[in-house]
């Protein structure tokens, strides 16, 4: 049910941007977003990995009643989530040039792509603490908690922010800028949320 609504409202804001992008930047930002979209997926893969193997585990020692362990599972898998998107950041980064042309060599998009990469994966480490928190969430039985916190950071923040940020002197990076704004509000949410009514209790 989760991965069914991660999918509608990822959908969702794919469709809101494009048009948007079509509107304020033309096809060649349309192509950018499509590459960043490739890229993130590419990168954000090895996180949604370590968090969905850590579920049964939480989910496990929960349920026998090894609160300790439950709590260095979060623990470790916020580390590790955290540690990863932080060096990917980095890499994005510095090397911005050699993601883009896992996926195209078309100079306009390169032009287009570097400065909005740097814009749109600004904070990448950030995302870790949505899907750590909804990991555990959905680990515990209260997959409520976890929709929310999806719906809230994809649909509820992104989709207005894709609207209303173009308006202002940002123009077309404005929607470049409502994934990192997202990220921020949405991850810190989600994980805020986790840590007091989940963590702090065990």
């Amino acid at each position: 049910m989760l991965l069914l609504l991660l999918s509608m409202a990822h959908s969702l804001v794919q469709v809101v941007c494009n048009a948007t992008l079509q509107r304020w930047g033309g096809d060649v930002y349309v192509g950018v977003m499509t590459v960043l979209n490739s890229v993130r997926e590419i990168t954000t893969t090895p996180v949604m990995g370590i968090t969905n193997a850590a579920q049964p585990v939480i989910g496990f020692n929960f349920g026998a009643g090894e609160y300790k362990r439950v709590r260095s599972g979060i623990q470790f898998m916020s580390a590790v989530c955290v540690g990863y998107t932080a060096a990917v950041w980095l890499c994005l980064f510095l090397f911005p040039q050699a993601f883009i042309r896992l996926f195209t060599s078309d100079p306009a998009l390169l032009a287009a792509g570097v400065p909005s990469m740097h814009v749109y994966f600004f904070g990448f480490f950030m995302m870790s603490f949505q899907f750590a928190g909804q990991s555990v969430f959905t680990a515990l039985g209260r997959s409520k908690n976890a929709i929310f916190f999806s719906l809230l950071r994809k649909v509820i923040i992104v989709i207005p922010l894709i609207y209303l940020l173009p308006l202002t002197p940002l123009g077309v990076n404005g929607v470049f800028w409502a994934e990192p704004v997202s990220n921020f509000f949405g991850g810190a949410a989600c994980f805020i949320t986790m840590y007091f009514t989940v963590y702090k209790k065990l």
